[in-house]
């Protein structure tokens, strides 16, 4: 048996740019029988909670040969408290309100259960700039802020003119952000979103061709000679990549 508690409750106010459940649930593929007499112990495991969220759970059972078997199919699923969280004969659990709440699985003779701690709905404000790395510091209008990885993946906001972006309320969780701007190397940043969040990204520009390093004075340095490079123009803010030296 395993203890999982989610995230701390926060306060934001909320107008939903993806809202809603986590993404659509997959119930688990077919699984050869399995015998129950062979079954030593057994193991549930499952996401954190959120009220809405419908999501799968695995039953596996550890046989007498030592191997592990996905049994969730196989396995009688009961909830401590529907309520709070209810669960299909596959392991799918429905959160329905904040709470706490086993998740039980029985197959054969042997059973186990993962304790969670449902936490409320909830929604933050996030916003944030896109800028290019010093020396250039200079906000970038037209760079496409998109949500990889999260809920409501796929959506994305275009920067204004002064580099800023808006994606209103975002339901609290993890969230991976791809950053694109023509002429710049693209930028990935993994937020966890348990606040109203200001997301601030930095994007370097695509270096010309043979450059080897940016001079302070943003200008380029094609110097093949490391020790020269930008010594007329304010000495070195970083070394190009790709290029001669570029930090491994």
């Amino acid at each position: 048996m395993r203890l999982f508690f989610g995230a701390a409750a926060f306060t934001a106010a909320c107008v939903c740019v993806a809202c809603g459940s986590s993404s659509t649930p997959t119930s688990p593929s077919a699984q050869p029988a399995v015998s129950a007499a062979a079954a030593q112990s057994l193991k549930v495991t499952g996401p954190p909670l959120v009220v809405g969220d419908v999501l799968q759970f695995m039953a596996i059972a550890r046989m007498a040969d030592g191997s592990a078997q996905n049994v969730t199919n196989q396995s009688v699923w009961t909830t401590s408290n529907a309520a709070v969280a209810t669960v299909s004969p596959s392991g799918m659990v429905t959160a329905v309100k904040e709470g706490g709440v086993d998740i039980r699985a029985r197959f054969g003779s042997v059973t186990d259960f993962e304790y969670h701690n449902v936490t409320p709905l909830l929604f933050y404000r996030t916003t944030g700039t896109v800028t290019e790395v010093p020396p250039g510091f200079n906000a970038l209008p037209g760079a496409r802020v998109e949500i990889a990885v999260g809920t409501g993946a796929g959506a994305f906001r275009v920067t204004d003119g002064s580099g800023a972006f808006d994606f209103g309320t975002l339901k609290g969780g993890n969230f991976t952000f791809r950053i694109t701007r023509d002429g710049y190397a693209p930028e990935t940043k993994t937020i966890a979103v348990t606040r109203d969040m200001k997301i601030d990204v930095l994007l370097y520009p695509v270096p010309p061709a043979g450059a080897t390093a940016r001079c302070k004075d943003k200008s380029w340095s094609f110097t093949s000679d490391q020790a020269s490079a930008c010594a007329r123009n304010g000495g070195v803010s970083y070394w190009a990549c790709p290029g001669l030296f570029c930090p491994q």
